[in-house]
Protein backbone atom coordinates (compact mmCIF):
# COMPACT_ATOMS: atom_id res chain seq x y z
CA UNK A 1 0.00 0.00 0.00
CA UNK A 2 2.80 2.46 0.68
CA UNK A 3 4.13 4.12 -2.01
CA UNK A 4 7.13 5.83 -0.18
CA UNK A 5 8.24 5.72 3.64
CA UNK A 6 9.07 8.50 5.64
CA UNK A 7 10.40 9.03 9.59
CA UNK A 8 8.55 10.89 10.75
CA UNK A 9 7.85 12.72 13.88
CA UNK A 10 5.52 15.35 13.01
CA UNK A 11 1.77 15.54 14.08
CA UNK A 12 -0.72 16.79 11.67
CA UNK A 13 -2.19 19.54 13.05
CA UNK A 14 -6.14 19.70 14.23
CA UNK A 15 -8.39 19.96 11.40
CA UNK A 16 -10.60 22.60 10.61
CA UNK A 17 -12.66 23.04 7.76
CA UNK A 18 -15.37 26.44 6.93
CA UNK A 19 -17.24 27.03 10.24
CA UNK A 20 -15.05 24.72 12.57
CA UNK A 21 -12.37 26.60 14.84
CA UNK A 22 -12.72 25.21 18.27
CA UNK A 23 -11.95 27.73 20.78
CA UNK A 24 -9.92 27.66 24.18
CA UNK A 25 -10.39 24.70 26.11
CA UNK A 26 -10.31 24.21 30.12
CA UNK A 27 -7.23 22.20 31.39
CA UNK A 28 -6.40 21.95 34.80
CA UNK A 29 -8.34 24.88 35.57
CA UNK A 30 -6.41 27.06 33.36
CA UNK A 31 -6.90 27.83 29.33
CA UNK A 32 -5.33 26.85 26.90
CA UNK A 33 -4.85 27.48 23.03
CA UNK A 34 -5.95 24.21 20.84
CA UNK A 35 -3.43 22.75 18.55
CA UNK A 36 -2.94 24.91 15.41
CA UNK A 37 -6.10 24.70 12.54
CA UNK A 38 -5.72 24.79 8.97
CA UNK A 39 -7.90 23.05 6.28
CA UNK A 40 -6.32 20.77 4.11
CA UNK A 41 -8.99 19.71 1.82
CA UNK A 42 -8.18 21.97 -0.58
CA UNK A 43 -10.59 20.39 -3.56
CA UNK A 44 -13.69 20.52 -1.31
CA UNK A 45 -15.90 23.67 -1.79
CA UNK A 46 -16.21 25.32 1.73
CA UNK A 47 -18.44 28.71 2.72
CA UNK A 48 -17.50 31.42 4.38
CA UNK A 49 -19.18 32.15 7.51
CA UNK A 50 -21.77 35.06 6.86
CA UNK A 51 -22.17 37.67 9.23
CA UNK A 52 -26.52 37.19 8.53
CA UNK A 53 -28.94 38.45 11.55
CA UNK A 54 -30.45 35.00 13.03
CA UNK A 55 -34.02 34.42 12.06
CA UNK A 56 -36.46 32.38 13.85
CA UNK A 57 -38.99 29.86 12.15
CA UNK A 58 -38.52 27.46 9.39
CA UNK A 59 -37.45 23.80 9.64
CA UNK A 60 -34.58 21.85 8.92
CA UNK A 61 -34.48 18.24 8.10
CA UNK A 62 -31.21 16.56 9.18
CA UNK A 63 -30.24 12.88 7.56
CA UNK A 64 -28.92 10.60 10.25
CA UNK A 65 -27.58 7.16 9.58
CA UNK A 66 -30.05 5.10 11.72
CA UNK A 67 -33.41 5.20 13.66
CA UNK A 68 -33.16 5.35 17.26
CA UNK A 69 -33.90 2.44 19.39
CA UNK A 70 -35.39 4.53 22.28
CA UNK A 71 -35.50 8.39 23.86
CA UNK A 72 -34.99 6.68 27.16
CA UNK A 73 -31.42 8.05 27.46
CA UNK A 74 -30.73 5.42 30.31
CA UNK A 75 -31.86 2.65 28.47
CA UNK A 76 -29.34 3.33 25.13
CA UNK A 77 -25.89 3.72 23.60
CA UNK A 78 -27.10 4.49 20.64
CA UNK A 79 -25.47 7.95 19.50
CA UNK A 80 -28.35 8.49 16.99
CA UNK A 81 -30.71 7.62 19.87
CA UNK A 82 -28.66 10.27 21.93
CA UNK A 83 -28.63 12.96 19.63
CA UNK A 84 -32.18 13.45 19.38
CA UNK A 85 -32.56 12.62 22.93
CA UNK A 86 -30.09 15.77 23.14
CA UNK A 87 -32.60 18.42 20.99
CA UNK A 88 -35.66 17.16 23.30
CA UNK A 89 -33.33 18.06 26.39
CA UNK A 90 -31.90 20.68 28.64
CA UNK A 91 -28.97 19.25 30.78
CA UNK A 92 -28.09 20.15 34.60
CA UNK A 93 -24.43 21.31 33.23
CA UNK A 94 -23.84 21.24 29.16
CA UNK A 95 -20.40 21.04 27.53
CA UNK A 96 -20.16 23.61 25.16
CA UNK A 97 -17.91 23.65 21.93
CA UNK A 98 -14.69 25.22 23.54
CA UNK A 99 -14.92 22.41 26.38
CA UNK A 100 -16.25 25.41 28.99
CA UNK A 101 -19.34 24.05 31.08
CA UNK A 102 -22.70 26.00 31.45
CA UNK A 103 -25.32 25.22 33.53
CA UNK A 104 -28.86 24.68 32.09
CA UNK A 105 -30.96 23.27 34.61
CA UNK A 106 -29.27 24.22 37.16
CA UNK A 107 -28.34 27.85 38.48
CA UNK A 108 -24.48 27.06 38.66
CA UNK A 109 -21.84 25.02 38.29
CA UNK A 110 -21.34 23.48 41.57
CA UNK A 111 -17.76 24.32 42.53
CA UNK A 112 -15.84 24.08 46.60
CA UNK A 113 -15.57 28.28 46.00
CA UNK A 114 -19.24 28.67 45.80
CA UNK A 115 -20.11 26.08 48.09
CA UNK A 116 -21.32 23.62 45.76
CA UNK A 117 -19.00 21.08 46.21
CA UNK A 118 -17.72 20.73 50.40
CA UNK A 119 -13.82 20.52 50.67
CA UNK A 120 -13.69 16.87 51.55
CA UNK A 121 -15.30 16.10 47.99
CA UNK A 122 -18.26 13.72 49.46
CA UNK A 123 -21.30 16.28 49.43
CA UNK A 124 -22.26 17.91 46.19
CA UNK A 125 -25.45 21.07 46.18
CA UNK A 126 -26.99 21.13 43.06
CA UNK A 127 -29.01 24.02 43.07
CA UNK A 128 -31.96 24.21 40.55
CA UNK A 129 -33.38 26.87 38.38
CA UNK A 130 -36.83 28.32 39.27
CA UNK A 131 -39.58 27.74 37.18
CA UNK A 132 -38.49 24.76 35.42
CA UNK A 133 -41.22 22.92 32.75
CA UNK A 134 -41.12 19.41 31.07
CA UNK A 135 -42.40 19.25 27.61
CA UNK A 136 -45.83 18.77 28.99
CA UNK A 137 -46.01 21.54 31.30
CA UNK A 138 -45.48 19.71 34.82
CA UNK A 139 -42.73 21.34 37.14
CA UNK A 140 -39.10 19.87 36.89
CA UNK A 141 -36.90 20.41 39.88
CA UNK A 142 -34.42 18.31 42.23
CA UNK A 143 -37.14 15.35 43.14
CA UNK A 144 -36.56 14.51 39.61
CA UNK A 145 -32.62 14.16 40.03
CA UNK A 146 -33.90 11.70 43.68
CA UNK A 147 -36.37 9.76 41.32
CA UNK A 148 -33.61 9.29 38.53
CA UNK A 149 -30.84 8.19 40.60
CA UNK A 150 -33.17 5.85 42.49
CA UNK A 151 -34.21 4.71 39.13
CA UNK A 152 -31.23 4.10 37.60
CA UNK A 153 -29.63 2.43 40.72
CA UNK A 154 -32.24 0.17 41.16
CA UNK A 155 -31.55 -3.59 40.94
CA UNK A 156 -33.80 -4.69 38.22
CA UNK A 157 -33.46 -1.75 36.02
CA UNK A 158 -31.37 -2.11 32.82
CA UNK A 159 -29.87 0.85 32.80
CA UNK A 160 -26.74 0.96 29.88
CA UNK A 161 -24.37 3.04 32.68
CA UNK A 162 -24.71 3.71 36.19
CA UNK A 163 -21.08 5.35 35.63
CA UNK A 164 -21.05 8.23 39.04
CA UNK A 165 -24.91 7.68 39.84
CA UNK A 166 -23.60 4.02 41.98
CA UNK A 167 -21.32 6.49 43.60
CA UNK A 168 -24.32 8.77 45.58
CA UNK A 169 -25.24 7.18 49.25
CA UNK A 170 -28.17 9.78 50.16
CA UNK A 171 -29.92 12.85 48.02
CA UNK A 172 -31.94 15.44 50.53
CA UNK A 173 -34.49 17.19 48.96
CA UNK A 174 -35.41 21.08 50.15
CA UNK A 175 -38.84 22.04 50.85
CA UNK A 176 -39.04 24.40 47.82
CA UNK A 177 -37.53 21.29 45.80
CA UNK A 178 -34.83 24.02 44.02
CA UNK A 179 -32.06 22.08 46.02
CA UNK A 180 -30.70 18.24 45.97
CA UNK A 181 -28.10 17.88 48.01
CA UNK A 182 -25.81 14.82 46.83
CA UNK A 183 -23.59 12.79 49.55
CA UNK A 184 -21.52 10.47 47.75
CA UNK A 185 -20.10 7.21 49.10
CA UNK A 186 -16.47 8.85 48.83
CA UNK A 187 -14.73 12.11 47.17
CA UNK A 188 -15.25 12.03 43.97
CA UNK A 189 -13.90 14.58 41.15
CA UNK A 190 -15.45 12.99 37.72
CA UNK A 191 -18.81 13.10 39.04
CA UNK A 192 -19.16 16.00 37.46
CA UNK A 193 -18.75 14.63 34.20
CA UNK A 194 -20.26 11.17 34.70
CA UNK A 195 -23.22 12.54 36.37
CA UNK A 196 -24.29 16.24 35.62
CA UNK A 197 -22.08 17.29 32.77
CA UNK A 198 -22.33 16.01 29.11
CA UNK A 199 -23.20 16.80 25.45
CA UNK A 200 -23.60 14.57 22.10
CA UNK A 201 -22.68 10.91 22.76
CA UNK A 202 -23.03 11.33 26.74
CA UNK A 203 -25.88 10.91 28.46
CA UNK A 204 -24.34 12.70 31.54
CA UNK A 205 -26.86 15.61 32.71
CA UNK A 206 -29.83 14.00 31.68
CA UNK A 207 -32.70 13.32 34.13
CA UNK A 208 -36.18 11.45 33.96
CA UNK A 209 -39.15 12.49 34.58
CA UNK A 210 -40.25 11.68 38.08
CA UNK A 211 -44.12 12.75 37.58
CA UNK A 212 -44.52 10.57 34.06
CA UNK A 213 -42.64 7.24 36.01
CA UNK A 214 -42.88 7.16 39.81
CA UNK A 215 -45.70 5.25 39.60
CA UNK A 216 -43.94 2.91 37.18
CA UNK A 217 -41.76 -0.40 38.78
CA UNK A 218 -38.37 0.24 37.53
CA UNK A 219 -38.47 -3.28 35.84
CA UNK A 220 -41.31 -2.08 33.88
CA UNK A 221 -40.13 1.16 32.68
CA UNK A 222 -38.76 -0.75 29.45
CA UNK A 223 -41.79 -1.70 28.40
CA UNK A 224 -44.05 1.22 29.63
CA UNK A 225 -44.06 3.01 26.39
CA UNK A 226 -42.11 5.65 27.44
CA UNK A 227 -38.79 6.97 25.21
CA UNK A 228 -40.91 5.46 22.25
CA UNK A 229 -45.02 6.07 22.43
CA UNK A 230 -44.76 8.21 25.04
CA UNK A 231 -41.99 10.97 25.79
CA UNK A 232 -41.65 14.23 27.89
CA UNK A 233 -38.24 15.81 27.70
CA UNK A 234 -36.96 19.51 28.97
CA UNK A 235 -35.38 20.96 26.03
CA UNK A 236 -35.69 23.38 23.23
CA UNK A 237 -38.15 21.23 21.09
CA UNK A 238 -40.48 18.23 21.74
CA UNK A 239 -41.51 15.25 20.41
CA UNK A 240 -44.44 15.66 17.46
CA UNK A 241 -44.31 12.82 15.49
CA UNK A 242 -42.16 9.38 15.26
CA UNK A 243 -43.22 7.79 11.85
CA UNK A 244 -41.44 3.93 12.27
CA UNK A 245 -38.96 3.31 9.73
CA UNK A 246 -38.90 6.68 8.37
CA UNK A 247 -38.42 10.15 10.47
CA UNK A 248 -39.16 11.34 13.64
CA UNK A 249 -39.88 15.26 13.97
CA UNK A 250 -39.66 17.77 16.98
CA UNK A 251 -41.38 21.11 16.96
CA UNK A 252 -40.69 23.82 19.51
CA UNK A 253 -41.16 23.62 23.52
CA UNK A 254 -43.36 26.40 24.68
CA UNK A 255 -42.19 24.96 28.04
CA UNK A 256 -38.71 25.36 27.55
CA UNK A 257 -37.03 28.06 30.16
CA UNK A 258 -33.87 29.00 27.95
CA UNK A 259 -33.53 31.06 24.51
CA UNK A 260 -36.50 30.43 22.03
CA UNK A 261 -35.22 27.69 19.50
CA UNK A 262 -34.71 29.77 16.76
CA UNK A 263 -36.33 26.52 14.53
CA UNK A 264 -39.71 25.53 14.50
CA UNK A 265 -38.71 22.21 14.02
CA UNK A 266 -36.53 19.70 12.96
CA UNK A 267 -37.34 16.51 10.72
CA UNK A 268 -34.85 13.07 11.40
CA UNK A 269 -34.86 11.33 8.30
CA UNK A 270 -33.77 7.35 8.53
CA UNK A 271 -30.85 7.27 5.58
CA UNK A 272 -28.81 4.79 6.41
CA UNK A 273 -26.55 4.77 3.16
CA UNK A 274 -24.07 8.03 3.35
CA UNK A 275 -24.39 8.07 -0.24
CA UNK A 276 -27.74 8.18 -0.22
CA UNK A 277 -27.32 11.27 2.95
CA UNK A 278 -25.33 12.95 0.15
CA UNK A 279 -27.47 12.68 -2.59
CA UNK A 280 -29.98 14.00 -0.35
CA UNK A 281 -27.86 16.82 -0.03
CA UNK A 282 -27.38 17.66 -3.72
CA UNK A 283 -30.97 17.28 -4.46
CA UNK A 284 -31.86 19.62 -1.23
CA UNK A 285 -34.07 17.19 0.04
CA UNK A 286 -32.23 17.62 3.36
CA UNK A 287 -30.47 20.10 4.55
CA UNK A 288 -27.84 18.58 6.98
CA UNK A 289 -26.14 15.10 6.73
CA UNK A 290 -24.68 13.95 10.05
CA UNK A 291 -21.86 11.68 11.36
CA UNK A 292 -21.25 10.25 7.74
CA UNK A 293 -18.24 7.37 7.97
CA UNK A 294 -14.56 8.38 7.32
CA UNK A 295 -14.62 6.78 3.91
CA UNK A 296 -17.21 8.96 2.58
CA UNK A 297 -14.72 11.93 2.42
CA UNK A 298 -14.00 11.56 -1.64
CA UNK A 299 -17.41 11.48 -2.29
CA UNK A 300 -17.98 15.28 -0.31
CA UNK A 301 -16.99 17.27 -3.35
CA UNK A 302 -20.01 15.89 -5.48
CA UNK A 303 -22.32 17.94 -2.76
CA UNK A 304 -22.39 21.65 -3.96
CA UNK A 305 -23.74 24.42 -1.78
CA UNK A 306 -22.54 22.45 0.91
CA UNK A 307 -20.41 23.40 4.37
CA UNK A 308 -17.96 20.80 5.69
CA UNK A 309 -17.94 20.39 9.30
CA UNK A 310 -14.88 17.54 9.95
CA UNK A 311 -14.21 17.60 14.07
CA UNK A 312 -11.98 15.43 15.67
CA UNK A 313 -13.58 13.36 18.62
CA UNK A 314 -12.03 14.18 21.58
CA UNK A 315 -10.82 10.92 23.63
CA UNK A 316 -11.77 8.91 20.99
CA UNK A 317 -9.05 7.12 19.56
CA UNK A 318 -8.87 4.24 16.63
CA UNK A 319 -5.99 2.18 18.38
CA UNK A 320 -5.20 -1.41 18.33
CA UNK A 321 -4.79 -3.72 21.85
CA UNK A 322 -2.56 -6.20 22.71
CA UNK A 323 -3.23 -9.12 24.95
CA UNK A 324 -0.74 -9.32 27.25
CA UNK A 325 -2.16 -13.04 28.52
CA UNK A 326 -2.07 -15.77 26.47
CA UNK A 327 -5.40 -16.16 24.68
CA UNK A 328 -5.45 -19.77 25.07
CA UNK A 329 -4.51 -19.81 29.15
CA UNK A 330 -5.13 -15.73 30.40
CA UNK A 331 -3.44 -16.25 33.53
CA UNK A 332 0.07 -16.80 31.60
CA UNK A 333 1.85 -14.23 30.06
CA UNK A 334 1.39 -14.14 26.23
CA UNK A 335 4.46 -15.50 24.33
CA UNK A 336 5.14 -12.92 22.22
CA UNK A 337 3.37 -9.47 23.83
CA UNK A 338 4.61 -10.15 27.48
CA UNK A 339 8.15 -8.87 25.86
CA UNK A 340 8.37 -4.28 25.81
CA UNK A 341 10.38 -5.28 23.26
CA UNK A 342 8.60 -6.53 20.27
CA UNK A 343 5.38 -4.18 21.86
CA UNK A 344 7.95 -0.87 21.17
CA UNK A 345 9.05 -2.77 17.44
CA UNK A 346 5.61 -3.08 16.17
CA UNK A 347 4.65 0.36 17.28
CA UNK A 348 7.63 1.66 15.46
CA UNK A 349 7.31 -0.61 12.75
CA UNK A 350 3.74 0.66 12.41
CA UNK A 351 3.76 3.91 9.56
CA UNK A 352 0.50 5.53 10.77
CA UNK A 353 0.84 8.81 9.34
CA UNK A 354 0.46 6.96 5.63
CA UNK A 355 -2.76 5.07 7.09
CA UNK A 356 -3.55 8.74 8.19
CA UNK A 357 -2.31 10.40 4.61
CA UNK A 358 -3.76 7.75 2.06
CA UNK A 359 -6.66 6.39 4.04
CA UNK A 360 -8.23 9.34 5.97
CA UNK A 361 -6.65 11.69 3.38
CA UNK A 362 -4.64 13.69 5.53
CA UNK A 363 -8.00 14.79 7.42
CA UNK A 364 -6.88 13.76 10.81
CA UNK A 365 -3.98 13.46 12.90
CA UNK A 366 -1.90 10.29 14.26
CA UNK A 367 -2.90 9.14 17.52
CA UNK A 368 -0.83 9.79 20.98
CA UNK A 369 -3.26 8.95 23.67
CA UNK A 370 -6.58 7.55 24.81
CA UNK A 371 -7.06 11.36 25.22
CA UNK A 372 -6.04 12.82 22.11
CA UNK A 373 -8.46 16.30 21.36
CA UNK A 374 -9.76 16.69 25.14
CA UNK A 375 -8.53 19.34 27.47
CA UNK A 376 -6.82 16.56 29.75
CA UNK A 377 -4.44 15.17 26.67
CA UNK A 378 -1.26 15.27 27.79
CA UNK A 379 0.67 18.20 25.69
CA UNK A 380 4.38 16.93 26.06
CA UNK A 381 3.94 13.49 24.40
CA UNK A 382 4.57 12.64 20.70
CA UNK A 383 3.36 10.09 18.72
CA UNK A 384 5.48 7.15 18.25
CA UNK A 385 7.40 7.70 14.99
CA UNK A 386 7.63 5.56 12.17
CA UNK A 387 11.34 4.12 12.34
CA UNK A 388 11.09 0.58 11.37
CA UNK A 389 14.71 0.53 11.33
CA UNK A 390 15.22 1.19 14.84
CA UNK A 391 12.22 -1.53 15.31
CA UNK A 392 14.69 -3.61 13.84
CA UNK A 393 17.49 -2.69 15.95
CA UNK A 394 15.09 -3.17 18.83
CA UNK A 395 14.06 -6.91 17.90
CA UNK A 396 17.53 -7.96 17.37
CA UNK A 397 18.68 -6.46 20.66
CA UNK A 398 15.86 -8.53 22.19
CA UNK A 399 17.13 -11.97 20.74
CA UNK A 400 14.62 -11.92 17.80
CA UNK A 401 16.43 -12.75 14.76
CA UNK A 402 15.39 -13.22 11.34
CA UNK A 403 15.32 -16.57 9.83
CA UNK A 404 15.65 -17.75 5.99
CA UNK A 405 11.30 -17.47 5.37
CA UNK A 406 12.03 -13.55 6.62
CA UNK A 407 9.90 -14.33 9.90
CA UNK A 408 11.76 -13.39 13.21
CA UNK A 409 12.16 -15.97 16.18
CA UNK A 410 13.40 -16.37 19.18
CA UNK A 411 13.86 -19.87 21.22
CA UNK A 412 12.09 -21.74 18.12
CA UNK A 413 9.07 -19.12 18.54
CA UNK A 414 8.14 -17.44 15.76
CA UNK A 415 6.88 -13.91 15.72
CA UNK A 416 3.82 -14.46 14.80
CA UNK A 417 0.33 -13.66 15.63
CA UNK A 418 -2.98 -13.12 14.58
CA UNK A 419 -4.77 -9.69 14.16
CA UNK A 420 -8.65 -9.18 15.02
CA UNK A 421 -11.06 -6.47 13.27
CA UNK A 422 -14.44 -6.92 11.72
CA UNK A 423 -15.77 -8.59 9.01
CA UNK A 424 -18.77 -6.72 6.49
CA UNK A 425 -19.03 -4.37 3.62
CA UNK A 426 -20.41 -1.73 5.69
CA UNK A 427 -17.79 1.58 4.94
CA UNK A 428 -16.44 1.20 8.64
CA UNK A 429 -15.42 -2.36 8.50
CA UNK A 430 -14.12 -1.87 4.99
CA UNK A 431 -11.58 0.91 6.64
CA UNK A 432 -10.42 -0.66 9.53
CA UNK A 433 -9.67 -4.42 6.81
CA UNK A 434 -7.59 -1.22 4.46
CA UNK A 435 -5.62 -0.74 7.95
CA UNK A 436 -5.41 -3.99 8.80
CA UNK A 437 -3.72 -4.87 5.41
CA UNK A 438 -1.25 -1.66 5.84
CA UNK A 439 -0.14 -3.01 9.01
CA UNK A 440 0.21 -6.69 8.15
CA UNK A 441 2.83 -5.06 5.30
CA UNK A 442 4.49 -2.92 8.01
CA UNK A 443 5.02 -5.88 10.35
CA UNK A 444 6.19 -8.27 7.31
CA UNK A 445 8.52 -5.44 6.24
CA UNK A 446 10.08 -5.85 9.82
CA UNK A 447 10.20 -9.85 10.12
CA UNK A 448 6.82 -10.32 11.98
CA UNK A 449 4.11 -11.97 10.42
CA UNK A 450 0.53 -11.04 11.24
CA UNK A 451 -2.87 -13.58 10.49
CA UNK A 452 -6.00 -11.45 9.95
CA UNK A 453 -8.80 -13.22 11.91
CA UNK A 454 -11.67 -11.16 11.47
CA UNK A 455 -15.44 -11.80 12.90
CA UNK A 456 -19.31 -9.79 12.19
CA UNK A 457 -18.76 -7.11 14.96
CA UNK A 458 -21.53 -8.60 16.98
CA UNK A 459 -19.05 -11.83 17.37
CA UNK A 460 -16.64 -9.34 18.30
CA UNK A 461 -19.02 -7.27 21.15
CA UNK A 462 -21.06 -8.09 23.50
CA UNK A 463 -20.50 -10.43 27.07
CA UNK A 464 -19.29 -13.72 24.90
CA UNK A 465 -17.57 -11.80 21.97
CA UNK A 466 -13.83 -12.10 21.14
CA UNK A 467 -12.87 -8.71 22.70
CA UNK A 468 -14.88 -9.85 26.23
CA UNK A 469 -13.82 -13.52 26.32
CA UNK A 470 -9.89 -12.40 24.98
CA UNK A 471 -9.90 -14.61 22.58
CA UNK A 472 -7.45 -12.53 20.24
CA UNK A 473 -3.72 -11.72 19.50
CA UNK A 474 -4.00 -8.26 18.70
CA UNK A 475 -7.29 -7.12 18.16
CA UNK A 476 -9.01 -3.60 17.26
CA UNK A 477 -10.56 -1.76 19.56
CA UNK A 478 -13.68 -0.45 18.27
CA UNK A 479 -14.55 2.81 20.11
CA UNK A 480 -15.68 5.85 18.45
CA UNK A 481 -17.62 7.38 21.53
CA UNK A 482 -15.83 10.55 22.92
CA UNK A 483 -14.85 10.25 26.77
CA UNK A 484 -12.24 12.16 29.06
CA UNK A 485 -10.42 10.37 32.46
CA UNK A 486 -13.59 7.99 32.79
CA UNK A 487 -11.90 6.57 29.46
CA UNK A 488 -8.59 6.06 31.13
CA UNK A 489 -10.13 4.09 34.01
CA UNK A 490 -11.91 1.55 31.89
CA UNK A 491 -9.48 1.23 29.53
CA UNK A 492 -6.33 0.41 31.93
CA UNK A 493 -7.46 -0.53 35.44
CA UNK A 494 -6.59 -3.55 36.35
CA UNK A 495 -10.46 -3.93 37.77
CA UNK A 496 -11.77 -3.42 34.65
CA UNK A 497 -10.09 -6.75 33.09
CA UNK A 498 -13.33 -8.46 32.00
CA UNK A 499 -13.49 -11.83 33.59
CA UNK A 500 -16.57 -14.47 32.67
CA UNK A 501 -18.06 -13.00 36.07
CA UNK A 502 -17.88 -9.74 34.67
CA UNK A 503 -17.58 -9.11 30.99
CA UNK A 504 -18.33 -5.68 31.11
CA UNK A 505 -14.89 -4.52 31.68
CA UNK A 506 -12.89 -2.49 28.77
CA UNK A 507 -9.53 -3.37 29.22
CA UNK A 508 -9.42 -5.96 27.16
CA UNK A 509 -5.86 -5.91 26.95
CA UNK A 510 -5.30 -7.16 30.60
CA UNK A 511 -2.91 -4.42 31.74
CA UNK A 512 -1.73 -4.53 35.08
CA UNK A 513 0.54 -1.99 36.51
CA UNK A 514 0.00 -0.64 40.18
CA UNK A 515 1.22 2.33 39.94
CA UNK A 516 -1.58 3.39 37.06
CA UNK A 517 -4.22 1.95 39.37
CA UNK A 518 -3.07 3.83 42.23
CA UNK A 519 -3.15 7.30 39.99
CA UNK A 520 -6.59 6.45 38.35
CA UNK A 521 -8.00 6.27 41.90
CA UNK A 522 -6.19 9.08 43.33
CA UNK A 523 -7.20 11.70 39.81
CA UNK A 524 -10.82 10.32 40.96
CA UNK A 525 -10.80 11.92 44.09
CA UNK A 526 -8.83 14.45 43.08
CA UNK A 527 -10.91 18.49 43.19
CA UNK A 528 -7.71 20.60 42.39
CA UNK A 529 -8.31 20.75 38.85
CA UNK A 530 -4.40 21.33 38.63
CA UNK A 531 -3.31 18.59 40.72
CA UNK A 532 -5.83 16.37 39.13
CA UNK A 533 -4.37 17.30 35.69
CA UNK A 534 -0.82 16.50 36.43
CA UNK A 535 -1.65 12.72 37.84
CA UNK A 536 -3.86 12.29 34.40
CA UNK A 537 -0.54 13.17 32.87
CA UNK A 538 1.49 10.77 34.66
CA UNK A 539 -1.32 8.33 33.45
CA UNK A 540 -1.03 8.74 30.22
CA UNK A 541 2.91 9.09 29.82
CA UNK A 542 3.28 5.38 31.84
CA UNK A 543 0.88 4.32 29.57
CA UNK A 544 3.46 5.50 26.75
CA UNK A 545 6.11 3.97 28.20
CA UNK A 546 4.28 0.76 28.64
CA UNK A 547 2.27 0.29 24.93
CA UNK A 548 -0.59 -2.02 25.89
CA UNK A 549 -2.05 -0.61 23.12
CA UNK A 550 -0.86 1.72 20.16
CA UNK A 551 -3.34 4.95 19.43
CA UNK A 552 -3.35 5.07 15.43
CA UNK A 553 -5.78 8.00 14.42
CA UNK A 554 -8.56 10.45 15.77
CA UNK A 555 -11.94 9.61 15.11
CA UNK A 556 -13.83 12.13 12.79
CA UNK A 557 -17.00 13.21 13.21
CA UNK A 558 -18.01 14.31 9.98
CA UNK A 559 -21.06 17.04 9.38
CA UNK A 560 -22.14 18.13 6.06
CA UNK A 561 -25.07 21.16 5.99
CA UNK A 562 -25.95 23.15 3.07
CA UNK A 563 -24.82 26.48 2.97
CA UNK A 564 -28.03 28.31 4.58
CA UNK A 565 -27.67 26.20 7.53
CA UNK A 566 -26.12 28.35 10.17
CA UNK A 567 -25.48 28.35 13.90
CA UNK A 568 -24.04 24.75 14.05
CA UNK A 569 -20.79 24.79 16.26
CA UNK A 570 -19.40 21.40 16.88
CA UNK A 571 -16.29 21.08 19.05
CA UNK A 572 -14.17 18.24 20.38
CA UNK A 573 -15.62 17.43 23.43
CA UNK A 574 -19.06 18.47 22.90
CA UNK A 575 -19.68 17.24 19.13
CA UNK A 576 -22.20 19.34 16.94
CA UNK A 577 -25.53 18.63 19.47
CA UNK A 578 -24.69 20.60 22.55
CA UNK A 579 -27.15 23.56 20.47
CA UNK A 580 -29.97 22.55 18.36
CA UNK A 581 -31.98 25.85 20.45
CA UNK A 582 -29.33 28.29 18.52
CA UNK A 583 -29.53 26.65 14.59
CA UNK A 584 -30.90 28.33 11.95
CA UNK A 585 -32.15 28.23 8.26
CA UNK A 586 -31.18 31.77 6.16
CA UNK A 587 -33.94 31.89 4.28
CA UNK A 588 -32.34 34.56 1.43
CA UNK A 589 -30.17 31.95 0.75
CA UNK A 590 -31.73 28.75 0.48
CA UNK A 591 -32.43 27.50 -2.61
CA UNK A 592 -35.31 25.47 -3.37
Amino acid sequence: MVASRCWTRVILPLLCLTLILPGCTVRGGTATAPPEATATINALPTADPTAATPESGGSLIIAIPEEPDTLNFSLTTQRAARWVISSLNARLIRVRSDGTLEPQLLREVPTPENGGITEDGRVYTLRFREELRWSDGDPLDARDFQFTWQALTHPSYPATDRSGWEQIESVEISADYLTATVRLREPSASFLETVLAGSSDSSAGLLLPAHALEETSPQDIPTSGFGQETYVGSGPFRLERWTEGEQLVVERNEHFVGPEPRLERIVFRFVPDPRQAINYLTTGEVDLAVDLPETALPDLAQAPNASYLLTPRGGAVASYAFNLNDPDALDEPHPLFSDPAVRLAIALGFDRLTVVKELLFDQTTVGITPLDHTPWQDPTLAAYPFDPVQAARVLDAAGWTVQPDGIRARDGVRLSFTHTTTLGEDPDSVLRRQIQEAFIEDMRAIGIEVQPHNYPLVQIEGPRGVRATRRFDMIDLIDERRGGPEKLVRLFASDAIPTAADPTGGNAMGYVNSDVDQLLEAQARELDHTERSRKIDRIQRQIHEDVPLIPIYAHLEIDVSRRYVQGLDPGPVSGLWWNPEEWWVNRSEAID
